[in-house]
């Protein structure tokens, strides 16, 4: 591939192409296996950093293509129109070097960065707790300071690669009385003693994304393994969260793309009453419907990357972004298992897979009620010329 010498503003539709055929080639014929199964794909991921995907909007001085988040978007929803499950862990690991990115030191970025953009490093990212969804101010997870480093304890949940990842970026608490002011993120490498992990969680979708309960008991951290400065962590997770929320609406789009497909494709070859369903006004709206909705999340998708390469504030761009993909995602999905009908609620479908997958598209990254809330509270002056 070459990626490395894309001009992202001209050959984005020649980037989609050469990503799109190697996700029909590897990734789509054993998406239903790995669900099956719920193995892990290395191999998978192996190729994806093969192929240059791991560090596309990554700056080149840090070993990234420093292409910008249209690219990324492009390189997301093709991984998942093929597989959502593969999505989750390659989403996954631009979530856990964001924190990195956006708040660490110039030495944390060229220590961590190089390798987390070829893909020889994959990452993870630890916020949620039992107790802290939403509400990451609640955390319980504490880290406390001693003379031979850091030392964490408490426990985090629902968290992506955290078993395969070789970098987790974890949040705790280090001053506890300070509530969101007292949360500070912490670089975590693989094998570090006193990590245990769960079982990997038994899920409706992305079944080959696993996730796990992490266990932290006096895990002793370097002083250096804070990232930034004491006390930010809360600040660099909802910054990340941010950025993060606009590849999960590229997530979304791939799957409601690969949804669509499958309804053109079932309504061109399903006959009722000697015709294809496809002929029939009633498929042709539920089609139309689907198309107008993918259309609108692309755009609003795209918009917010651009935002985002903009440096303007995120928040509001982001969480539109997310919600007008994640909500359309779950309709268009639905609506192509109405096209299938029986067919559609058999698990040997593909559809049945996509409406488990999607599912969750709804809830992480900030659910879409968090969402609106984000909206709402960062909606322009009623004297805003923004409309």
């Amino acid at each position: 591939m070459t990626a490395q010498t894309l001009d992202d503003t001209l050959d984005l539709t020649e980037f989609r192409s050469t990503v799109r055929a190697f996700a029909n080639a590897e990734i789509l014929p054993g998406a239903a296996e790995r669900d099956e199964s719920k193995e892990f794909p290395a191999r998978l991921m192996r190729r994806l950093a093969e192929q240059d995907l791991m560090g596309i909007s990554v700056p080149e001085e840090f070993g990234g293509l420093g292409l910008s988040t249209r690219a990324q978007l492009v390189a997301v929803e093709e991984v998942a129109r093929a597989d959502a499950a593969l999505a989750s862990i390659y989403t996954a690991h631009y979530l856990g070097l964001e924190p990195i990115l956006v708040g660490g030191t110039e030495e944390q970025k060229k220590r961590w960065l190089p390798g987390l953009a070829s893909g020889e490093v994959l990452a993870g990212f630890a916020l949620t707790e039992p107790d802290a969804g939403s509400d990451i101010a609640s955390m319980r997870t504490v880290a406390r300071r001693e003379d031979d480093g850091w030392h964490l304890s408490g426990s985090k949940t629902f968290i992506s690669n955290a078993r395969e990842a070789d970098l987790v970026v974890l949040f705790a608490k280090t001053d506890p009385s300070a509530g969101f002011r007292g949360i500070t993120a912490f670089a975590v490498p693989k094998g570090t003693p006193g990590i245990s992990y769960s079982e990997p969680q038994d899920k409706m979708g992305i079944r080959s994304a696993p996730t796990y309960t992490v266990y932290l008991d006096d895990v002793v951290l370097p002083h250096d393994a804070v990232i930034g400065t004491e006390g930010r962590g809360g600040n660099i997770a909802l910054t990340a969260l941010n950025r993060a929320r606009i590849d999960v609406a590229a997530m979304a789009n791939g799957i409601a793309l690969r949804a669509w497909e499958l309804g053109r494709e079932y309504a061109s070859e399903r006959k009722q009453f000697g015709h294809p369903i496809f002929e029939f006004q009633a498929i042709q709206l539920l089609l139309g419907e689907c198309d107008a909705k993918l259309v609108a999340s692309r755009v609003t998708a795209d918009w917010a990357s651009d935002v985002k390469d903009a440096g303007q504030d995120l928040r509001r761009a982001a969480s539109i972004s997310k919600f007008v993909a994640t909500e359309a995602c779950f309709s268009i999905v639905d609506q192509v298992v109405q096209i299938h009908g029986g067919a559609g609620f058999m698990r040997e479908s593909e559809i049945e897979r996509l409406y488990r997958d999607c599912r969750i598209l709804r809830i992480f990254e900030g659910t879409s009620q968090i969402q609106l809330l984000t909206i709402a509270g960062n909606a322009p002056s009623i004297r805003s010329t923004e409309y």
